[in-house]
């Protein structure tokens, strides 16, 4: 099976595994989006930004009363942690109605352009709205350690974005 990868990903899941180790996460794997996978405990991410993530960053940006502009790809990341550490905090009904709307939600995603239906729905949902909360908080009290990983991980993808560093591997 041949999959997209990129050159310097393995410099940049390094980072991330040793980053997000601190919480209990064990795999940290570079892909094409952000997710957490509670049943391996792993946690994927991507170096692309995507058109939609400029109303993301807004949408956090005026619901939290934050600013992740420069802290974007340490809050997407923070955030699929976030949904490890706030796991035990929701009930079974609260997990069973994420399924259902998730499930709803997904139609919306084919009109939604520009996604401002779906963050207003999507990350209203308890599991989500609490994974924001989570790394929102944790960045800010950690201001200094997230903004040298953040800085670490930008000089990384920067090679990957200036330099074009993508390369097709057997797995």
């Amino acid at each position: 099976m041949m999959v997209y990868r990129y050159k310097y990903a393995e410099t940049l899941e390094k980072h991330v595994r040793k980053f997000v180790r601190r919480f209990g996460v064990t795999r940290a794997i570079c892909t094409n989006e952000f997710e957490y996978f509670p049943a391996c405990n792993s946690v994927c991410f991507t170096v692309f930004q995507y058109d939609q993530d400029v109303e993301l960053v807004k949408f956090v940006n005026q619901k939290y009363d934050v600013q992740i502009d420069k802290w974007f790809f340490v809050f997407c990341l923070l955030h699929e942690v976030g949904h490890k550490m706030t796991l035990p905090q929701l009930t079974e009904e609260e997990m069973h109605f994420e399924e259902v709307a998730r499930n709803g939600l997904l139609p919306l995603l084919i009109e939604d352009k520009d996604n401002t239906k779906i963050n207003a729905l999507y990350f209203n949902l308890p599991a989500e709205d609490l994974a924001n909360r989570w790394a929102i908080d944790y960045i800010t009290t950690h201001k200094e350690e997230c903004w040298k990983f953040q800085q670490r991980c930008d000089k990384i993808m920067e090679h990957i974005y200036n330099k074009k560093c993508f390369a097709y591997h057997r797995v």
